[in-house]
């Protein structure tokens, strides 16, 4: 199992919760609302279900604000902020776009399909999320994709990429030790195995209280 969640889950107990009130007005995203990112969509109804269970257990706590399930993804490689004209370090030219597109066939034409491992509950200071297991495939996956020129190297990118599904975020900081409690006492849930044949280029539209996410191309794995 990976050893940073571990540390992370060791650090529960010190989290302060971040509340995000608008996801486009902060100093990350500077009033900029379209930021595209490689992700893999978590489509398979099972596991929805399963998500949107410990979701309902969860919310009963005043803190919690869960995802809506269109939301549930991992996220594979950040490229940065859709702009007309390169104004941020982090903007990416609209009119690469189709470049992007196209250079990413290449990279991801080399890869194929493979299973992931969904396992325990774990916290970060933004949200509530699932740890995912996938013996480095994404990391490959990230690094394949940092050779796109027009993308930008982020800060998690391989080798701080850690691969999860956030399933919650923070509304307040209402009753945050009840929800440690809980997190503590389903820590240990299994999820199951997903198998990967996809990956999504998508637009995240940055609206106040959840991104909308817009997949512009599907990348088959074979």
């Amino acid at each position: 199992m990976n050893n940073k969640f571990t540390d992370i889950w060791k650090t529960r107990n010190k989290i302060q919760p971040t509340v995000m009130k608008d996801w486009a007005n902060n100093d990350w995203a500077k009033g900029r609302n379209q930021f595209l990112t490689f992700l893999v969509r978590i489509k398979d109804k099972s596991l929805v279900e399963k998500i949107t269970e410990i979701q309902d257990r969860l919310s009963t706590i005043p803190c919690v604000d869960p995802f809506p399930k269109d939301y549930f993804h991992i996220t594979v490689k950040g490229c940065g902020f859709l702009a007309k004209s390169k104004k941020h370090e982090d903007d990416v030219s609209i009119v690469n776009l189709q470049k992007i597109i196209n250079r990413a066939k290449e990279v991801l034409q080399t890869f194929n399909e493979f299973d992931i491992f969904l396992s325990k509950l774990n916290i970060f200071s933004e949200v509530v999320l699932i740890e995912v297991y996938d013996d480095g495939k994404i990391g490959e996956l990230n690094r394949g994709l940092q050779v796109i020129p027009e993308i930008n190297k982020m800060e998690f990118d391989y080798p701080n990429l850690l691969p999860h599904i956030s399933i919650a975020q923070f509304q307040n900081n209402q009753e945050f030790t009840r929800l440690i409690d809980s997190l503590e006492k389903m820590r240990d849930i299994e999820f199951g195995i997903v198998t990967i044949n996809s990956i999504d280029l998508v637009i995240a539209y940055l609206y106040k209280k959840y991104p909308k996410l817009e997949t512009i191309h599907t990348f088959r794995l074979e």
